[in-house]
Order: structure tokens, then C-alpha cells, then sequence
């Protein structure tokens, strides 16, 4: 279970201005500064990503897609599993087909 959150933070800070006479401070960054404090702090989005985990249930054989251990999708195709994860997560890498979208019981026939 992974948990984002995005804060947004503003800070005001004091440099001193020994050489910089000239007007253009717009180089000048925090880590120049002497002293900063956080003026306003603000979390402005908190978000959950599952953690997925593929399994199978030999009984009811089924493939089953969990979500933060939850089950979240089954069925005979192993290959339906794993394109119902691909479209919840956007993932592109590779898994491993077994070619049973047509034949769910393939993945079966051993049992």
C-alpha cells in the first residue's frame, strides 16, 4: 500500500546583498540565504496507489488479481487477469502469456 502526498510549501528567506549591488537578484536562491522560515505549508493532494498482487485459487480455478490483498478481479483466463491489470495500472512491461483468453480452461487442464 503506497500512500502519495503533495505539499506545497512557501518559504521566505533573507540574503545578504554584499556584491550584488547591481540590482539583478534573480539568480539568487534559498541556499544563498541566511535565514528561511516556512511562511504557509499546505497539503494540496494526498493519494493511494494498491499494491497488486496475481494469484490463483486451484479450487474455484480461477486467476485472481489483488489489490492491497483485497480481491479485486477473477477469472479462468490468466491472460483476462492480466489485461484487467494492465488497464488499472497503465503497466507496459512483460509478463508472461499463457494464451487463454479463447480457451479459459487451458490454464485448467492440468488440474
Amino acid at each position: 500500500m503506497t500512500d502519495h502526498i503533495t505539499i506545497r510549501e512557501t518559504i521566505e528567506y533573507t540574503v545578504p546583498l554584499q556584491g550584488w549591488e547591481n540590482g539583478d537578484f534573480s539568480h539568487l536562491t534559498h541556499l544563498d540565504a541566511t535565514s528561511t522560515k516556512s511562511v504557509l505549508r499546505e497539503i494540496i493532494d494526498l493519494r493511494h496507489e494498491p499494491d497488486y498482487v496475481l494469484g490463483l485459487d486451484e479450487e474455484r480455478q480461477v486467476h485472481i488479481l489483488y489489490a492491497d490483498s483485497v480481491e479485486a478481479f477473477t477469472h479462468r483466463s490468466h491472460d483476462a487477469v492480466i489485461a484487467h491489470f494492465r488497464q488499472l495500472t497503465g503497466y507496459t512491461g512483460h509478463i508472461e502469456l499463457f494464451d487463454d483468453l479463447e480457451d479459459p480452461d487451458k490454464s485448467w487442464s492440468m488440474t
